[in-house]
């Protein structure tokens, strides 16, 4: 992939960059691109490989940009822009950002356009009209909690009516009639891979497939949308995007928990309040671990044992692991991962030694189990901590 050139910024603005391997870097943007980072921090300029970032935000979150949206509109590249206005002069549409901001969005680019809020009731149907396959566009009407249809071809749009051709009748249809359009794309139909995600202050959402810093941000989505922003509008830069898997997103295969003291009949709530937790901690809303809290990871009692169908490529397997902070100095647990069988780590951790960092080679795995077995101390105090849990391709 060739990266776009880097310009470096009269006034750099400080963001923190969150590495793959759990580093904090904040300074001053100076260059950014698709393939690296240059932040100007107290000891000098540090340039990051984009490969070794996991994020890059503000070291504060901004308050979000005023403005309610008023139209939602979805790339067909997996984009989720929050708008003020959008409409369509043929192949070529055009979008009112909450800034004001107003971009180029080719129809082609387009998957759906939502005009109301997609209230829990209808969520569901809306999605699944979104993601159905039909042979012409579609415009949706919302009928109390019911969501109905018709096939078509949408011609145009204005601010006001939507242009509709349904068999050769051309409808001019208020747009405050319609929950919402979605927009024919052919099957099999497949896009450029995306470098990183993009948040900005109004909640949108964008997938990058070339980054560049020319005084403001410039991307270009994988479906060809072309944006420029100032970085005070950028909430988040995601580089993990299909690179970083966190394991804790990720539904297990299966789950297994066994007590140091079984019952003739195990009882289903005392199972369940024993089982391993995902993005939580055993008895609190985050992991604690070495005095940071983390908000990602695994969190398991001895015996348990949890396997996972890993994705396609991933090389590594990371996470920093121990005792959780809210136990020690109490917990002594065996913790064995294996890789279709073949032991990758076997090792102690007690809750008087410090976390592991784990680093292993998973490169061809795909089961990965994760057994936490009783160490030395019965159960007692047996709250393993598995932080950042993560595959890495």
């Amino acid at each position: 992939m060739v990266a776009a050139a880097a310009v470096t910024r009269a006034e750099p603005l400080e963001f923190q960059a969150e590495t793959s391997d759990d580093r904090k870097v904040v300074g001053a943007i100076e260059a950014l691109d698709t393939e690296s980072v240059t932040l100007r921090t107290s000891d000098g300029s540090t340039l990051l490989p984009a490969a070794d970032i996991a994020a890059l935000s503000p070291p504060e979150p901004a308050a979000r940009s005023a403005g309610e949206p008023a139209v939602w509109i979805s790339l067909a590249d997996g984009s989720t822009l929050n708008a003020a206005q959008w409409v369509l002069n043929g192949a070529v549409g055009r979008v009112t950002l909450l800034d004001g901001r107003q971009i180029d969005v080719p129809r082609r680019a387009l998957e759906s356009v939502r005009f109301q809020s997609a209230a829990e009731a209808v969520a569901e149907q809306w999605i699944r009209l979104v993601h159905a396959q039909y042979d012409g566009d579609i415009v949706i009407i919302r009928k109390e909690d019911h969501l109905d249809f018709l096939r078509g071809i949408v011609r145009g749009a204005s601010e006001e009516t939507v242009e509709f051709d349904m068999d050769g009748d051309v409808l001019q249809v208020k747009r405050n009639r319609l929950f919402g359009i979605v927009l024919f794309r052919p099957a099999g139909s497949r896009l450029p891979e995306a470098v990183c995600r993009i948040t900005d202050q109004s909640g949108s959402e964008w997938f990058a497939q070339s980054l560049a810093l020319q005084g403001e941000l410039a991307w270009t989505t994988p479906a060809g949308v072309a944006v420029t922003q100032p970085l005070t509008a950028i909430a988040q830069i995601d580089f993990s995007s299909g690179r970083i898997v966190y394991l804790g997103d990720l539904q297990p295969q299966s789950v297994d928990w066994q007590p140091f003291f079984p019952m003739d009949k195990e009882l289903a709530s005392r199972r369940g309040l024993f089982q391993p937790r995902r993005n939580r901690g055993l008895e609190s809303e985050v992991l604690e671990l070495g005095g940071t809290q983390y908000k990602r990871g695994l969190a398991m009692r001895s015996r348990s044992e949890v396997v996972y169908r890993l994705p396609d490529e991933v090389k590594r397997l990371k996470a920093t692991a121990g005792i959780d902070d809210r136990v020690r100095p109490l917990g002594n647990v065996s913790l064995v991962i294996r890789g279709d069988g073949k032991t990758l780590f076997e090792g102690t951790l007690t809750g008087t030694e410090p976390p592991v960092q784990l680093d292993l080679d998973i490169t061809g795995v795909r089961r990965l189990s994760i057994l936490c077995d009783y160490g030395e101390g019965m159960d007692i105090g047996d709250h393993l901590n598995l932080c950042d849990l993560r595959a890495v391709k």
